[in-house]
């Protein structure tokens, strides 16, 4: 008797599951400012896993929110952001809530950023953290070019796992790299793959068990002499937070690291640089309305 397909059986296998489909998402936008000194997209365009919000202007700069209708990404999943700030414009982009990177089985799912600054534009990336959770795969890539007399204020802000759920260091792997070229020259560049299994992530847990990380790449003319800026940094510390402060090889450039395994103290850290920041470049922080 022929039983292949016939639901019945109690001997049936079930149907395999329809194959996901992999996402291949994007954001592109470019910046411009307009005859009456205000700032607005010349160029919008995304799909996704990316979603954006209406953009808004405060009176100084322009707030454009980007957000994950996924929830986060899914294996495979792929995001390419293009970002431009032409001379004159003022941008701000928050991802008002965290990137998840969800559980994979052998795919890996990558976020590509580039961003460009003109000379006399400004530019704020300050998302959310972004949290490996277990068994997942993913790889980040940015390069940011910037003229001089640009403005800059970057964030990357990781989160080793769901630690209220017992995560930690238990993602498969995450690889980062991170290039910042000053008027086409390179200032900073950064490559790490950190695999738990095999132990090379002692570097990210070496004073804290569950410790989160957040780097902070910022330049401004400004702060072509202003030393006081890591002195600043420094007086932040406590026994429950390191930070560090370098100058980069070219320009007003500057990085900043801070590592803390309370996610609260760290972002309260965040916002005082920010603040101090803001200060130094004589402009009002952007509210990022979360």
């Amino acid at each position: 008797m022929d039983t292949e397909g016939n639901p019945f059986l109690l001997n049936a296998s079930p149907p395999a599951p329809p194959s996901r489909k992999r996402l291949e998402g994007y954001l592109k936008a470019t910046a411009i400012a307009d005859e009456d000194g205000q700032t607005r997209l010349d160029r919008k365009a995304y799909r996704t896993p990316i979603h954006i919000s209406k953009p808004y202007w405060d009176g100084s700069c322009l707030l454009l929110n980007v957000m994950s209708p996924t929830a986060g990404l899914l294996e495979g999943d792929r995001v390419d952001v293009d970002v431009n700030t032409l001379s004159g414009a003022s941008l701000s982009i928050s991802n008002p809530t965290a990137l998840r990177i969800h559980k994979t089985n052998t795919d890996t799912s990558s976020w590509t950023q580039r961003f460009h600054v003109e000379s006399g534009g400004f530019l704020e990336v300050n998302p959310e953290w972004t949290i490996l959770q277990a068994e997942s795969r993913f790889e980040q890539r940015t390069r940011i070019e910037l003229d001089p007399g640009g403005r800059l204020f970057f964030i990357e802000a990781i989160a080793p796992g769901r630690i209220a759920h017992g995560e930690c260091f238990t993602f498969h792997s995450f690889k980062n790299r991170f290039e910042l070229l000053y008027d086409n020259q390179l200032a900073a560049l950064e490559r790490s793959a950190i695999e738990p299994a095999k132990e090379t992530h002692s570097g990210w847990n070496i004073a804290f068990e569950q410790p989160f990380f957040i780097s902070i790449f910022l330049s401004a003319p400004e702060l072509e002499s202003d030393d006081s800026l890591f002195q600043y940094l420094h007086e932040q510390q406590t026994d429950t937070l390191l930070c560090g402060c370098s100058r980069l090889q070219r320009g007003p450039c500057w990085n900043l690291k801070i590592l803390s395994p309370n996610p609260i103290e760290a972002k309260s850290t965040l916002k005082r640089i920010r603040d101090q920041y803001y200060r130094a470049i004589h402009r009002t922080p952007v509210d990022l309305r979360r």
